[in-house]
C-alpha cells in the first residue's frame, strides 16, 4: 500500500510539473519558426534527432545506476550506495573528457552541409553548433546521474519537475532572442544547450548539499568492482537504448536527407501533438520501473501482479485519448500552429499508430528494465533497428508513400518488438519463461 501512494502521489506530481513544460515546449514550435526560417528550423529538428541517437549513453548508463541502487536500496545497504554513485560518476566524467576531446578535434573535419543536406547554412556554423549541443549534452550526462539516484529512491516526479524547467526555461531564453530580432541558428543553439546544464547543475548543486549529502562523489569511494557491477548492467541499456533510438529517432534525419529539411517540420509537428499520449504515459510509467526492481528484490509477487493489471487499464485508456486527439487533429494543429504547417490526415494516421505502439511496448518493456530482462530485448531491436531502415526507404521512397512511408517502416518494426515483448513478460508471469525469454 505505502508503495502504491508514493505512485499515484509523484505521478500526480509529474503531471503538474509536466504540463507547464508541454505548454511551453507546444508553444516553442510557432516562436521557434519566428525566429528560424522553416529551413533552418528543419535543420535543427534534424541535429535533434541527431542528437538523440547519443541519448543511449544518458539513458543506458543512467539506467544501471538506478537499478542497482534501487536493489541496495531494498537491502538497506548505505556503503554500497555511496561506492555505486562514486564510481559511476568518476568512470563516466572520465568517458566524457575523452568524448569531447574527440569532438573538439574531429568535429570541424565532418561536411556537415552535406550531413544535414543543405547550403543555407555554412558548414563552419553548423560544426560550431554541433560542438555546442554535444557538449552540452555530455556535460548533461553526468550531472542527470542525480536523477537516477532520486528515480531510485522513487522520488519520481523530480524528473518531470526537471524537463518542465528545461523546458520553460528554453522558452524564456529563445523568447528573449526573438525580441532581440535574432536569427542565428548557432546563437539559438547556444540558447537551448546552456539552459539544460543550468538546471541540472542547480538541481545537482541542491540535492548533495541536503537529501544526498551523504552520497556526495568521492574518489576514495570508487571501486573497481562496482565498475563491472554499475556500467556492465548499464552497457546492457545503452545497447537497448541504442537500437531503440535507431528505429525511434532517425525518421526526422531520413525525411531531410530523402526529401528535404523543410518535410521534417509536418513530421515534427504531428509527432509533438501525438506525442502528448506518450508523454503522459511515460509519467504514469516511470514510478512502476524501480518499484518492480525493488518488489522483485523483495520477493513481492503479489504487487507486480496487480499493478500489471493497472497498467493495462490504463493503456486502453490512453489508447482511447489517442482516437480523440486523431478526429480533432486538423482543428487543433489549425489553432495551434497559426496556419504555418499544413498537415494530411494519412499522416496523422501513421503518427497515432506510432504513438500507440510506442506506448504498447513501453508497458512492456518498463517492467521487463525493471526486472533486469535484457538480453531477449538487444536480439529483437536489433534486428527490427536494421529492418527498420530499409523499410522506411523502401515505403517511403521506393513506392513513393513520402513521409507517411517512413513513419509506416518505423511501425511495423516497432509492433514486432511488441509481440516478442509481451510473449517474454507472460512467459516471465506464468514462471515459464527459459533460456534467453529469461535473460
Amino acid at each position: 500500500m505505502m508503495q502504491d501512494r508514493n505512485i499515484l502521489w509523484h505521478t500526480v506530481l509529474s503531471f503538474v510539473f509536466r504540463g507547464g513544460g508541454i505548454l511551453a515546449n507546444l508553444m516553442m514550435v510557432p516562436l521557434a519558426l519566428d525566429m528560424l526560417d522553416s529551413t533552418r528550423y528543419g535543420i535543427w529538428l534534424s541535429i535533434g534527432a541527431v542528437m538523440t541517437w547519443f541519448n543511449f549513453l544518458d539513458v543506458g548508463l543512467g539506467n544501471g545506476l538506478r537499478n542497482q541502487v534501487a536493489s541496495a536500496i531494498a537491502q538497506n545497504d548505505t556503503s554500497k550506495i555511496k561506492g555505486l554513485f562514486s564510481t559511476a560518476f568518476w568512470s563516466i566524467s572520465a568517458l566524457v573528457v575523452v568524448l569531447e576531446i574527440l569532438i573538439l578535434f574531429s568535429f570541424p573535419l565532418v561536411p556537415w552541409q552535406v550531413v544535414f543536406n543543405t547550403n543555407l547554412v555554412s558548414s563552419s556554423e553548423l560544426s560550431a553548433v554541433m560542438v555546442y549541443v554535444t557538449s552540452g549534452f555530455l556535460l548533461g550526462i553526468v550531472l542527470k546521474l542525480t536523477m537516477s539516484m532520486y528515480l531510485a529512491h522513487q522520488f519520481h516526479s523530480i524528473q518531470a519537475m526537471v524537463n518542465g524547467l528545461i523546458q520553460v526555461g528554453s522558452y524564456a531564453a529563445v523568447y528573449a532572442l526573438v525580441l532581440n530580432q535574432e536569427h542565428s541558428l548557432l546563437v539559438y543553439a547556444q540558447a537551448l544547450s546552456v539552459v539544460p546544464v543550468v538546471v541540472l547543475l542547480g538541481i545537482s548543486i541542491w540535492a548533495f548539499a541536503s537529501r544526498f549529502k551523504i552520497y556526495w562523489p568521492r574518489f576514495s569511494a570508487f571501486s573497481k568492482g562496482y565498475v563491472r557491477e554499475t556500467l556492465g548492467l548499464g552497457m546492457g541499456f545503452v545497447v537497448v537504448q541504442l537500437m531503440w533510438m535507431l528505429i525511434t529517432t532517425t525518421d526526422g534525419y531520413c525525411i531531410a536527407y530523402w526529401f528535404s529539411p523543410a518535410e521534417v517540420v509536418p513530421f515534427s509537428v504531428s509527432f509533438k501533438y501525438f506525442g502528448v499520449i506518450n508523454i503522459g504515459f511515460v509519467l504514469v510509467m516511470t514510478p512502476y520501473w524501480s518499484a518492480f526492481t525493488k518488489a522483485h528484490a523483495e520477493g513481492d509477487a503479489d504487487w507486480m501482479k496487480k499493478a500489471q493489471q493497472r497498467i493495462q487499464k490504463m493503456v486502453f485508456g490512453f489508447s482511447l485519448l489517442g482516437v480523440v486527439l486523431l478526429i480533432i487533429a486538423p482543428w487543433m494543429i489549425e489553432r495551434w500552429m497559426s496556419g504555418q504547417v499544413e498537415i494530411g490526415y494519412r499522416l496523422h494516421l501513421a503518427m497515432l499508430v506510432f504513438s500507440l505502439l510506442y506506448m504498447y511496448l513501453g508497458s512492456k518493456n518498463y517492467i521487463l528494465n525493471g526486472l533486469g530482462k535484457l538480453k531477449m530485448q538487444m536480439r529483437v531491436l536489433g534486428v527490427t533497428a536494421i529492418l527498420h531502415l530499409l523499410l522506411a526507404y523502401y515505403l517511403g521512397v521506393v513506392l513513393k508513400w513520402g513521409i507517411e512511408g517512413v513513419v509506416w517502416g518505423t511501425n511495423v518494426s516497432i509492433a514486432i518488438n511488441v509481440l516478442v515483448s509481451g510473449r517474454q513478460l507472460d512467459l516471465i508471469n506464468r514462471k515459464k519463461a527459459q533460456g534467453i525469454w529469461n535473460a
